[in-house]
């Protein structure tokens, strides 16, 4: 009688924790990334061709991902040190930062060639886009380029000509910008800090500084209900603040060394991933409550996602570990 206590008991648990993953996503794919040691950084999604662009950090190299075949179709050398991808999709074309030497490169999105390369300062890493002033956003400066202020430089990705550069009081991070092109909201990590910038004038329009975290290195937008997220370091959170006034509205814990935040506008789901080896899913109730429904394992040191709407699909990056190579590895959202 006993053992079979423990036996149901066992089986409870097991059960609990398998429907537990099938809470929110589940994992229909693990693409195999061979000859990848290391850190994989930034990554992006062409939807229409069915790729993606990894950022190897440690190999220098860009490595391209035939999504549909599930295998690595070509790697891209010559990067240094790159951090940043972003593929548009309008232009089709590559963009790459590389934080050794502080370059943005443009590559066409058929033949990959690259063809030319404009320079901002060292640690060059995020890029953001904005659709309508086909603009691209390009953090760097501060530490890595052994300077206190840091920057963000402006550049048409059409042509590839410099529009504006501004400084922030430290490395400029990430950005998103709202779908109408009013504001451009830029993480500052090492000071805690959220510029608001009028994309059009380059204008600083207002700087946050977030009581109480440290670093916040990852932000989405929901603009429909003006709710700005921010994935931060410490306190392992997600901070949630009004996208209009800059106050905060609701934290809630979340993996550590968060770097992957995205928001599911059609579930209202909000996806982190972190170093710790976990996705969280944490859901909005509503603009100002938000409750954490599961976390799904990874690896150590998965930190970097992309969540592709278009197909309800949030892609992870795991580095090497021990007998398991490096991988890609796809979740389907569950409704």
């Amino acid at each position: 009688m006993q053992k079979l206590i423990v036996a149901l008991i066992l089986w409870g648990s097991f059960s609990v924790a398998s429907a537990e993953t099938e809470v929110a996503l589940k994992l229909v794919q693990s693409i195999p990334l061979p000859d990848i040691d290391g850190r994989i950084d930034h990554f992006a999604i062409d939807v229409k061709g069915r790729r993606a662009f990894l950022a190897a950090l440690t190999k220098n190299t860009i490595e391209v991902v035939d999504l549909k075949a599930g295998r690595v179709i070509r790697t891209l050398p010559g990067f240094a040190k790159p951090q940043g991808v972003r593929f548009v999709p309008e232009l089709n074309r590559l963009f790459v930062t590389t934080g050794m030497d502080g370059a943005l490169k443009t590559l066409d999105g058929t033949t990959l060639a690259v063809l030319r390369t404009a320079n901002v300062s060292l640690g060059a890493d995020a890029i953001s886009y904005a659709p309508r002033s086909k603009y691209l956003y390009v953090g760097s400066g501060g530490g890595d380029a052994n300077k206190e202020t840091g920057d963000l430089t402006v550049f048409s990705a059409v042509t590839g000509a410099r529009v504006a550069a501004i400084v922030a009081d430290a490395h400029a991070g990430g950005s998103v910008i709202d779908e109408r092109g009013r504001h451009l909201y830029v993480l500052v990590p090492e000071k805690a800090q959220v510029l608001v910038l009028d994309p059009k004038k380059a204008a600083e329009l207002a700087k946050w500084t977030i009581p109480g975290i440290q670093k916040n290195v990852a932000l989405d937008l929901d603009e429909k209900n003006h709710r700005l997220f921010l994935g931060v370091r410490s306190p392992a959170s997600v901070v949630v603040l009004d996208a209009n006034s800059g106050a905060v509205v609701a934290s809630i814990p979340t993996v550590a060394m968060v770097d992957g935040l995205s928001y599911d506008r059609a579930t209202r789901r909000i996806y982190t991933s972190g170093g710790e080896g976990f996705v969280d899913v944490t859901q909005q109730l509503d603009a100002d409550h938000y409750e954490r429904i599961t976390r799904i394992p990874t690896g150590p040191v998965a930190r970097t996602s992309v969540f592709v709407p278009e197909w309800h699909r949030l892609y992870v990056a795991l580095p090497r570990e021990k007998e398991r190579g490096a991988e890609l590895r796809v979740f389907n959202v569950i409704p």
